[in-house]
């Protein structure tokens, strides 16, 4: 059976949430209140984002030198090239926008790789779009449960690899999880079979 391997990007690819991270560092004071909205889904995530982005008054080139040297979490690099070398497909599904995404992959040498993510650009202020929002929930910029599921209709043997709050959906579907963090503790408390990792050699050992 063929495989697909949907990967989270911040803090799963990358050892820190890069989107937080921006967020944290430029954003006025005050962003932390949407983001516990956001965390107890009163909010969606387009709405948190676009309020605490709204709050980042920064040059958009000084952001992405910030984190375009973004560090890898270990044996990505590996896992991504064993994958791509025995022809199995590999799909980076993030909530977080392509805006620091993209060239984060790109200065790393991934700039190949298929990622669904949300549009971010700055054109006289920061302007948001979301092509994989979901029609039936809306909850999540992107929906990693539907990517999930469109894996599954054309036959593929799907696995989960994530870490945030984010994946809680997207993973439920897949035929194997990987699971760390918040990801981790929300399959233990909903009794979700899952693997626990660290990093990716971990994940290469695995399967």
């Amino acid at each position: 059976m063929k495989r697909a391997f949907v990967v989270d990007f911040d803090g799963t690819v990358t050892r820190d949430d890069i989107g937080h991270l921006i967020i944290k560092t430029f954003a006025e004071e005050g962003w932390g209140e949407w983001e516990e909205l956001w965390i107890e889904r009163k909010i969606t995530t387009p709405m948190c984002a676009e309020m605490q982005w709204s709050m980042v008054n920064i040059a958009p080139e000084d952001i992405i030198d910030f984190v375009k040297n973004a560090d890898f979490n270990q044996g990505f690099k590996e896992f991504y090239e064993y994958v791509s070398r025995i022809g199995d497909r590999i799909i980076i599904a993030s909530d977080g926008f392509d805006f620091y995404i993209n060239p984060i992959l790109k200065n790393s040498g991934f700039d190949n790789i298929e990622v669904r993510c949300c549009h971010l650009e700055y054109k006289d202020g920061w302007k948001f779009s979301y092509p994989n929002l979901s029609k039936k929930c809306g909850q999540c910029g992107n929906c990693k449960k539907e990517i999930v599921d469109k894996l599954k209709e054309e036959g593929y043997k799907v696995y989960y690899i994530g870490d945030g709050y984010s994946d809680r959906c997207g993973c439920t579907n897949a035929d194997v999880i990987f699971a760390k963090s918040h990801l981790a503790r929300y399959c233990e408390d909903e009794k979700i079979p899952h693997i626990k990792f660290k990093d990716f050699k971990e994940i290469m050992a695995a399967i």
